[in-house]
């Protein structure tokens, strides 16, 4: 399976509810370009990216985007800002893609591949809830 068609499966593991009622993205900064990094880099670069948003003003939670058996997770941010801001800070951290939801709706957005954007349809049920 391509990496693209594996994003387009991923479910995402939050600890809080949340409101779909406003737009945000998903993005990490982890495993750039679809690379696989040593825990310590993936660390680091998700430290990178927090700060990035704080220096920015930008209101943001954490979010684990993992495949749908949870083999496969990676650390990542949900982010309230537009779709412009989430696209730059995105190639800013070398992504292949983000996640975009609008009204409830989720899209996968390429940023470094070459790919259209798609529809996956409604986000609230690949929203799974831990507790704590």
């Amino acid at each position: 399976m391509s990496l693209w068609e594996s994003y387009k499966t991923s479910i995402f593991l939050c600890h809080q509810a949340l409101k779909c009622d406003v737009d945000f993205a998903i993005i990490s900064a982890q495993n750039p370009a679809g690379h696989t990094e040593h825990p310590y880099l993936n660390l680091r670069r998700d430290k990178e990216l927090q700060a990035c948003l704080n220096q920015q003003r930008l209101p943001y939670r954490s979010v684990i985007g993992s495949a749908p058996d949870l083999t496969y997770q990676e650390k990542s941010w949900i982010v309230l800002c537009d779709k412009q801001q989430a696209i730059e800070l995105a190639l800013q951290f070398e992504q292949n893609a983000i996640y975009w939801v609008e009204r409830g709706e989720l899209f996968l957005v390429p940023v470094l591949l070459q790919q259209p954007e798609e529809s996956l349809g409604a986000f609230s049920p690949r929203l799974v809830l831990l507790n704590d």
